[in-house]
């Protein structure tokens, strides 16, 4: 994309500088101009990429082709109201705030919801960006071309986002209690932690990539790998309904919050 100056490297600005947004920061791998609320956390996250922390949001602004919002939902009047006459293009990553409410904080700008997770620091994630093209498709294209350097994009309805964010910005968080839970279950068992938490750890990666292999066929792999009345099958029976119930009453949860 080419910037306001005519260079052909899209000028990144994040405002907000917390863990999402150093994660995309690090999954793009290339200087950023950022702003935080604490000034010392913006410095951190530019010394880690390149690029410079400013102490105004209205310098990011200035300083972007792109502005990526990582503040929290509820400074969204605040932080429009200092950068909106700057931004033209606005990408929002802010949970439960919706593209009505980005297009009337920033009514003059090309605005754009994403719901990313944190795998995008290490370009695997999962990332969910409304079906709306801001009224200018080419650059829709070129925001979806950016993301898909971090993952997996998927062009969804608003009214899924929910979902999506239910499944997949939340899912690293879930696994990792998995992995924790798992952990746990062996080193009660004896075994130290640093072992178990390798087994576990490759064990999820060599698992993941086998089930994207199958065409995330989940149920064939369960039936490949649990021979019948072998250990698999027992361990199985006694997580299924459990993890199943867990999984319904988290998306409850989940889908209460962003409603």
């Amino acid at each position: 994309m080419l910037n306001r100056y005519g260079s052909s490297t899209m000028r990144i600005g994040l405002i907000g500088s917390g863990n999402m947004a150093r994660a995309l920061a690090v999954g793009w791998g290339r200087p950023v101009t950022c702003s935080a609320l604490e000034l010392e956390q913006a410095e951190a996250l530019a010394a880690l990429v390149g690029g410079s922390a400013v102490t105004t949001n209205l310098a990011v602004a200035e300083q972007s082709d792109i502005v990526i919002l990582c503040h929290k939902p509820a400074q969204l009047a605040d932080v429009a109201a200092e950068v909106a006459e700057n931004a033209a293009v606005v990408v929002s990553i802010l949970a439960g705030v919706t593209m009505g409410q980005l297009r009337e904080a920033y009514p003059n700008s090309k605005v754009v919801r994403i719901m990313p997770n944190l795998a995008v620091e290490v370009r695997q994630a999962t990332i969910g960006i409304v079906d709306d093209d801001c009224g200018d498709p080419e650059t829709f294209a070129k925001v979806i071309a950016l993301l898909e350097e971090l993952g997996d994009v998927a062009v969804i309805d608003e009214s899924h986002f929910a979902v999506l964010t239910a499944i997949s910005g939340v899912g690293p968080a879930y696994l990792a209690l998995v992995a924790e839970a798992q952990v746990d279950a062996a080193v009660a068992e004896g075994l130290d932690a640093a072992t178990a938490k390798m087994l576990v750890g490759s064990t999820l990666r060599g698992s993941s990539e086998l089930l994207i292999s199958r065409s995330n066929d989940s149920e064939q792999i369960c039936r490949e790998v649990a021979t019948p009345g072998g250990v698999t099958e027992k361990g199985l029976a006694a997580l299924d309904r459990p993890l199943r119930d867990g999984f319904i009453a988290a998306m409850d949860a989940v889908l209460g919050r962003s409603k």
